[in-house]
């Protein structure tokens, strides 16, 4: 008996060496952000200029089932290759992996629009609060494409003073209804029924009065219908929100466009 003692003792002694592993494999807070016990995978870029009290830039990847995301990385590079003092973060969505072989905490989920609910989006809004204490950021800026901009205007409207302006880019923004959609574009079965996710045109009223929202969708998007971002649009209005939208040529992939890209450049 009193060697299974022992061996318990050697077994709690190790847990706070196991926990500091974990923290020292989650320290380099250029390539990721560590919130409680999760870690969530990021990539940073800074503009050859920085005040004390930069603008910081999130930018969200939509869903991607088969792809290991990096469009995040891409667009975060562009956006300091031409803009002074601010830094910006391609952020690796909870399960993911990314094009360089790292994943972030949590599940990835079906990709069927299970990945918008409210643990996924605290992770993802966990890990804004931190970088913005950290970088001392003056500004943020919370930019998402597709399933990303589900996110990112879910948590503005959950989380009402964090975010100074959203950039939502081709919007599920009403997540029940984009489900049937996919449903009948993809016959795809996990598509079907209603999720008990509140989407973000039922949480237009919380956004703060003091967050700007940019909205941009294409007018041959068969993914996110652009009735979907005219929906919010009205919704925001209706609430007195300071909500623009613009809607231009194309299809679903938007997120590099020059149209996306001068929408950015102006919120900074």
């Amino acid at each position: 008996m009193k060697y299974i003692f022992f061996i318990t003792g050697i077994l709690f002694s190790l847990l706070p060496t196991q926990k500091a592993l974990a923290k020292s494999a989650c320290s380099n807070i250029d390539r990721e952000v560590l919130v409680g016990e999760l870690c969530t995978k990021i990539e940073t870029y800074k503009s050859q200029e920085n005040s004390d009290n930069p603008t910081l830039v999130i930018a969200l990847h939509g869903d991607s089932a088969f792809i290991r995301p990096f469009v995040q990385n891409r667009v975060a590079q562009k956006i300091v290759e031409s803009n002074d003092n601010v830094i910006a973060v391609g952020m690796l969505r909870p399960g993911y992996k990314d094009d360089f072989g790292r994943k972030s905490d949590g599940e990835m989920g079906l990709t069927v629009g299970d990945n918008y609910d409210d643990v996924r989006v605290k992770q993802i809004t966990d890990a804004i609060k931190s970088l913005k204490h950290i970088h001392k950021a003056g500004k943020v800026v919370l930019i998402g494409h597709s399933g990303g901009a589900a996110i990112t205007t879910r948590i503005i409207g959950l989380y009402p003073n964090l975010i100074n302006h959203a950039i939502a880019i081709s919007c599920p923004c009403d997540i029940n209804a984009w489900r049937k959609d996919m449903l009948l574009r993809n016959e795809y079965e996990p598509f079907r029924g209603d999720l008990p996710i509140s989407s973000p045109i039922e949480l237009a009223a919380n956004v703060s009065d003091k967050t700007k929202i940019s909205l941009l969708v294409a007018k041959m998007d068969d993914v996110t219908k652009p009735y979907l971002t005219k929906q919010y649009y009205r919704e925001l209005k209706k609430h007195g929100k300071n909500v623009e939208m613009k809607i231009i040529e194309g299809g679903h992939n938007i997120f590099q466009t020059n149209a996306a890209m001068e929408i950015i450049s102006k919120a900074l």
